[in-house]
C-alpha cells in the first residue's frame, strides 16, 4: 500500500528489507525509535505505518 502510495505520487524512495538486511535494523530503531514497519523517512522526518495524512503534509514540503 505504501510503496504504491509512493510510486502514485512520483516519489523515488529506498526500499529496504529487514529479513534481508538484518543489520539495519539498529538503524530502523535509531530513526524510528521502533521496530515497526513500514517506515518513511522525508526530510529527516519518521513516519511509521501507512499514516496518509503525515505523508502528504511530507511529500507537500518537498
Amino acid at each position: 500500500m505504501l510503496k504504491k502510495f509512493l510510486e502514485e505520487k512520483k516519489v523515488e524512495f529506498e526500499e529496504i528489507d529487514l529479513a534481508a538486511e538484518p543489520d539495519k535494523v539498529g538503524e530502523l530503531v535509531e530513526v524510528s525509535g521502533q521496530l515497526g514497519v513500514p517506515v518513511t523517512v522525508i526530510d529527516g522526518q519518521a513516519i511509521v505505518g501507512y499514516d496518509r495524512a503525515r505523508l502528504e503534509a511530507a511529500i507537500a514540503g518537498l
